[in-house]
């Protein structure tokens, strides 16, 4: 009997002691998880604390990605410094010209008092990005060769433009105005269509036909 007495008290122990360990584990992952989201929080205060110009920097060095916006649609996605390369630091056998980008001096394409920060790419144009509030936003860009991003003073604002003067037929230009909040404020588009390529155009100003005097005021206006 005491053989047996001892034997389950030993059993107990056992089980008890492995009982033991496995709620200790189980506590293990809410700790990590509690850890985890510490790190997160401090990854957002850094860059909370970043001015404008070091966001800008550290999207360029990869630190931190942005948010871009589609000039077609409400489309966005998430953009890393893999979307272009700078043409001073990529060798020159490695140079993608429809990757390569040139800093350009900061304006405010926001009409807001704070400038925006630029890269310049020969083929598709400007990439626009706002920096504030610990976020990085690609606000506009070329989106293929039907409309390369550029931007232009314009009715005492500064416009987005988005041109298409590389196809037959038609030439368009489509101006974008926005505010500090990256919404837009006005719009519109004009050019001219000659679809038949017999050198008759047909000049527009959104739905409205106008003439080729009208347009050609305008152009130089905008431009």
């Amino acid at each position: 009997m005491k053989k047996n007495k001892k034997l389950i008290v030993i059993i107990t122990i056992f089980v008890a002691l492995i009982l033991l360990g496995g709620c200790a584990t189980g506590d293990a992952p809410n700790n990590n998880a509690s850890d985890n989201g510490e790190n997160n929080i401090s990854s957002v205060e850094q860059t909370n604390d970043m001015s404008p110009e070091e966001l800008f920097q550290a999207f360029c060095d990869g630190k931190i990605t942005a948010e871009a916006r589609s000039y077609y649609d409400d489309t966005t996605w998430t953009m890393d410094n893999t979307s272009f390369q700078f043409e001073e630091t990529t060798p020159e056998e490695e140079l993608d010209a429809s990757l390569a980008v040139t800093k350009v001096d900061p304006v405010d394409l926001d009409n807001d008092g704070e400038v925006e920060y630029i890269l310049e790419n020969a083929i598709y144009g400007d990439m626009c990005f706002d920096c504030k509030d610990g976020k990085v936003v690609c606000f506009a860009q070329g989106e293929g060769t039907a409309a390369m991003c550029s931007f232009t003073q314009y009715d005492g604002a500064y416009w987005i433009v988005h041109s298409d003067t590389t196809h037959s037929g038609r030439c368009t230009y489509t101006l974008t105005k926005f505010n500090g909040n990256l919404e837009v404020v006005d719009s519109f588009k004009f050019g001219w269509e000659d679809w038949e390529d017999d050198g008759i155009k047909t000049y527009y100003l959104d739905d409205d036909e106008i003439t080729e005097a009208d347009y050609k005021d305008l152009y130089d206006k905008v431009f």
